[in-house]
């Protein structure tokens, strides 16, 4: 037997299925996909550059105390000047210091005097000077110094940060005795020539007379028609300053006052021949003097029988400067005068025969201990030596003449002391 269904219950259930049959439910969309945005890949990166340095503060830099003017001066006959420039450098580390002070402390004082000091505050009488472009004479005049403003320049400069310079006040210029009207009224504006020997080996008695003979070289006028050495340089003697040297005597190299100076007469030779002038005496040494390299080219002098002249043949005056430089064992003596149309060219010395040297000679001294021996003289071969000289105008050579010297061959001398 079946069991009866409640009537409420089955009421629910067809209210229920009724609702679900009949009842418009709009339906939900389909559950969507959540938007997902791509990964966006990072910007490349730049090129690589190294990061700039950090700001330094600017390096310190040396303070220039600076003079700067002008020399008068003759270049080739015409009137012109040359600078004239000296500088005193304060290094960089001592500017910060000095900067920091705010001062002219005294150590800075004393340096600017010392610097100022050695400014050429007196008048140079004008002569020739060797520039880098030739000859030229200068005229070194004397300066004013307005040391007062000077230091004020210098103290500018040091309170100004950027400051690295501080100049030199000139008020002027002192002329000097000799100016260059000297040589411009007289037509000495050419370099001629100019001799140099070398004295290598000189005693202190030789090289003292090869200084007093040069000196009536440096800075000389010469006015004449005929230069002759001996008038020149005047007596050699005692009196005039010369001393006690070895001497070509004869057969023998002996003292005599005085010894020497045919380095000065064999410089002023050469100087006089490279000038073109006409030779009116001259004699070589009896044998080849090892001083007088190139052999050929010497002139030897003893007064008053010898004698070096030449004809001036310029047309005007000549001026002679000599300098010599003992650690060199140098000579130079240079000869100006009016310009020449032509120049002069030296050629080589020729050797056109030579004979060997004779055997040792020994000489009996009784200036010396008996036994004692002391060579005097070296031996040198005898020669014949030819040198030519060219007068060139336009590129043409169109006169030469022809130096001709004869040598004796010399022995190697001993003194023998005698003395007991």
């Amino acid at each position: 037997m079946s069991t009866p269904r409640r009537p409420a219950a089955l009421l629910v259930s067809l209210l229920l299925s009724g609702a679900l049959a009949q009842v418009d439910v709009p339906a939900l969309p389909p559950p969507s996909t959540p938007e997902v945005t791509p990964p966006v890949a990072p910007p490349s990166p730049a090129p690589s550059r190294p990061a700039p340095p950090p700001p330094r503060s600017a390096r310190p830099a040396p303070l220039l105390i600076t003079v700067q003017t002008e020399w008068p001066a003759l270049i080739d006959g015409r009137k012109t000047t040359v600078p004239f420039t000296s500088t005193l450098t304060l290094p960089p580390e001592r500017v910060a210091q000095l900067r920091a002070r705010g001062i002219l402390t005294q150590s800075l004082e004393a340096d600017l005097k010392t610097f100022l000091a050695s400014l050429p505050r007196e008048a140079q009488d004008a002569r020739f000077e060797q520039l880098e472009d030739g000859w030229a004479v200068v005229q070194r005049n004397g300066l004013k110094v307005d040391e007062q403003q000077t230091r004020a320049n210098v103290l500018a400069a040091l309170r100004d940060p950027r400051g690295v310079k501080a100049t030199v006040v000139l008020t002027g210029q002192i002329a000097p005795k000799r100016t260059l009207d000297f040589f411009a009224s007289r037509g000495i504006t050419a370099h001629l020539a100019t001799g140099e020997t070398n004295y290598f080996g000189s005693s202190a008695a030789r090289i003292t007379n090869i200084h007093v003979g040069a000196r009536h070289f440096q800075d000389r006028l010469f006015t004449g028609k005929t230069f002759s050495f001996n008038e020149f340089i005047g007596p050699v003697s005692t009196r005039t300053g010369y001393v006690t040297g070895l001497v070509i005597a004869g057969e023998r190299t002996a003292n005599g006052v005085g010894g020497g100076i045919c380095q000065v007469s064999t410089t002023a030779f050469r100087a006089l021949y490279g000038a073109g002038l006409p030779i009116v005496e001259r004699r070589n040494h009896s044998y080849q003097v090892h001083y007088y390299e190139p052999q050929g080219l010497d002139a030897t002098i003893y007064q008053p029988s010898q004698d070096l002249k030449f004809t001036n043949d310029t047309g005007g005056a000549l001026w002679f400067q000599a300098d010599w430089n003992d650690q060199e064992a140098r000579l130079s003596i240079h000869v100006f005068g009016r310009p020449r149309d032509f120049t002069v060219d030296i050629g080589t010395p020729r050797i056109l025969s030579t004979t060997p040297p004779p055997p040792d000679r020994l000489l009996r001294d009784a200036s010396l201990p008996a036994g004692q021996r002391r060579q005097v003289d070296w031996a040198a071969p005898g020669a014949v030596i030819e040198v030519t000289r060219s007068f060139v105008r336009g590129g043409q050579v169109f006169k030469r003449d022809t130096l001709k010297s004869t040598y004796r061959p010399w022995p190697n001398i001993f003194l023998v002391g005698t003395r007991r």
